[in-house]
Order: C-alpha cells, then sequence, then structure tokens
C-alpha cells in the first residue's frame, strides 16, 4: 500500500489576513464593534444620553481589530486590549445603567441603552479571556515579569 500525503498548498495572502476574522478573537472583537455600532445608531435618536462612549469604545476596538488582524506581535498590544475592554466594559455598564434610569420615556434611549448593557457583558468577557490569555503566556515564559498595577 502506498501513503498518500495530502497536497500542501500555500496559503494566499487573503487567507491569511481573514484567518483572524473566524478565530475566537476576531469574533468577539466584531461582535463588540456591531454592538457599539447599535447602540450608537440607538442613542443619537434621542441625543439626550452619553453617546460619547460607544463611540469611543467603537473606535478603540476598531483600531485593536485590525491591529491583531495585521498579525503584530507588539507585548504592549496585550495591555493596551487588556485596559481597553475592562475600560469599556465599565463605562458601557456605568453610563447605560444611568440613561436607563434617566430617559425612560424615549425607546430609543431604552434600546441603546440595554443593547449597551449588552456590550459591557460582552467586554467584560473579553476582559476575561484576555487576562486568562496573559496568565497562559505568563505560565509559559513567554511574556516577562511585567508589573503593571
Amino acid at each position: 500500500m502506498e501513503d498518500k500525503k495530502e497536497d500542501i498548498q500555500p496559503v494566499s495572502a487573503v487567507e491569511h489576513k481573514t484567518k483572524f476574522i473566524w478565530s475566537p478573537k476576531g469574533k468577539i472583537l466584531a461582535l463588540e464593534i456591531g454592538l457599539c455600532l447599535i447602540v450608537i445608531i440607538c442613542k443619537a435618536v434621542s441625543a439626550r444620553c452619553y453617546l460619547w462612549s460607544p463611540i469611543i469604545e467603537l473606535v478603540w476596538a476598531i483600531i485593536i481589530f485590525i491591529v491583531h488582524g495585521m498579525d503584530l506581535q507588539i507585548e504592549i498590544l496585550r495591555w493596551m486590549d487588556f485596559i481597553r475592554a475592562i475600560t469599556g466594559s465599565l463605562i458601557l455598564l456605568i453610563t447605560s445603567l444611568v440613561c436607563i434610569n434617566w430617559a425612560r420615556e424615549i425607546p430609543g434611549e431604552v434600546a441603546g441603552s440595554i443593547f449597551g448593557v449588552i456590550a459591557a457583558a460582552v467586554f467584560g468577557y473579553d476582559t476575561f479571556t484576555i487576562l486568562k490569555y496573559i496568565k497562559e503566556l505568563k505560565e509559559q515564559g513567554r511574556i516577562g515579569n511585567v508589573i503593571f498595577f
């Protein structure tokens, strides 16, 4: 019997760049970007509550998405992504809860705030996964002892 080897074809540049989009981190970032867009649209209808927080988090998530998609291995990127996720979670949660209480009669504001709470949960999950990844790298010795806090 003859062993058959699979044809190993080189990965094209397009496949290499789109591989990140289908990774778990790419899906989380895409979900964060989509939820921030929904929150911005809903809150822009009423224009009474905090519109700046989802805009800032959207821009920051897009920047991180592009940097991760370019496959840059920057040590500070992990910590920058961690700070982005934790601040996004806290800011969106606080502003959404304040806006739900503040503008109960405006349906667009309430919908935007509910999506803001959902986005805060996704940002919180992202924070957890980033922290788990950093801990895993530290245990493997692939990351130096960085005093962060």
